[in-house]
């Protein structure tokens, strides 16, 4: 059996679907825990901190499993807490379980990621399609819960759905062959081959999140990561408060705000889907710049105007300019990274399926 990404591209879909409805929801969680936005934006800061030194330190982890097997176990983790959040009530109990998900969506946003850019190779166009995946998924999840609220249902059922999915895809990448993961069963020569040895038998290098930082200064990619880091901060802002802000402080309707935000996510998803020919004519700087331009813009928009129409229209179009950001500067990184690294040849058996993305 050969490698295949199927079950990395539904790991983003379900994950766009968490982010979708958190996008809607975030107004409901806000009043349930009874916290003003700052301490809202407080709680999501410590959270999301968390996951992002989580994930640094897990690294080790990483190399030391193989793709596979460190993606489900992440999944698990996941899908776990996820379904206790959605089904405790407020106060502390919800804070504990909100946090301990956001720490372990961090994980499944590195394990994901990891496994998509190893199987594009940098190639600027395929991570972008890829990661339309995440806006399909954000955009399902952004029509369903605004539907459910619209019903007077609460959104913890959608998280309960998301932690299911998340559950049954740790099952069936357990036993899949993704990329960078060998297959631990027999090859063609009768060799059984581990998840820990790369594919010319060599061990896996386990380094840690020192060795990643120190590999940035010396892959010159320092100011790509910064690049990254504030397209993530960017693009998270846009998926927690420009929904909020409709709904709060321009006293929007949920199906606005939810209809704002999933024409953002469908301009994301055309986007992303389609930009392969284009990035490759234009280049990956460009293409950031356009991006980041029309995110800025599309927020200028939103916060500057009093009504809630003309702000929905701005956070559709902040929403589609930033998707352009991140995965070009993911594909960037990953060719430098792959540039620096020895070739490496494929296992017995392991050909890369046609329909990998």
């Amino acid at each position: 059996m050969g490698e295949t990404l199927r079950p990395v591209r539904a790991t983003f879909v379900a994950f766009g679907i968490f982010w979708g409805t958190w996008a809607v929801a975030a107004t409901n969680i806000e009043h349930n825990l009874h916290l003003s936005t700052g301490r809202l934006g407080l709680l999501l800061s410590v959270s999301i901190g968390a996951g992002g030194v989580t994930a640094a330190v897990s690294g080790g982890l990483a190399e030391r499993w193989g793709t596979a097997r460190f993606m489900s176990r992440t999944l698990v983790g996941w899908g776990v807490v996820l379904l206790a959040s959605a089904g405790v009530g407020g106060g502390a109990p919800f804070v504990i379980t909100f946090v301990l998900s956001m720490m372990t969506a961090g994980l499944v946003d590195m394990a994901m990621n990891a496994a998509a850019a190893e199987g594009v190779a940098g190639d600027a166009g395929r991570m972008m399609r890829f990661h339309a995946f995440f806006n399909t998924g954000a955009l399902i999840g952004a029509a369903t819960t605004g539907g459910l609220l619209r019903a007077g249902v609460s959104w913890r059922w959608a998280w309960a759905a998301v932690a299911v999915a998340a559950l049954v895809l740790a099952a069936v990448t357990r036993t899949a062959l993704l990329p960078g993961a060998i297959d631990h069963r027999a090859g063609a020569d009768g060799v059984v081959r581990s998840e820990g040895v790369l594919s010319d038998g060599a061990p896996k290098e386990r380094a840690g999140w020192l060795r990643s930082l120190a590999a940035i200064r010396s892959q010159h990619l320092v100011v790509l990561a910064a690049v990254f880091a504030i397209t993530a901060m960017v693009e998270g802002g846009i998926d927690t408060w420009g929904v909020l802000y409709l709904r709060t402080h321009l006293a929007a309707g949920v199906l606005l705000g939810a209809g704002a935000y999933c024409i953002g996510q469908a301009i994301a998803v055309t986007t992303r889907g389609g930009a392969g020919g284009r990035i490759g004519r234009i280049g990956p700087r460009w293409g950031l710049v356009i991006g980041a331009t029309v995110a800025a813009g599309g927020l200028a928009l939103e916060a500057g105007s009093h009504h809630a129409a003309t702000a929905a229209l701005g956070l559709a179009l902040a929403a589609g300019g930033i998707s352009l950001c991140w995965p070009l500067v993911m594909a960037v990184a990953s060719r430098v990274a792959l540039a620096s690294t020895p070739a490496r040849s494929p296992g017995p058996g392991a050909v890369v399926r046609g329909d990998s993305i």
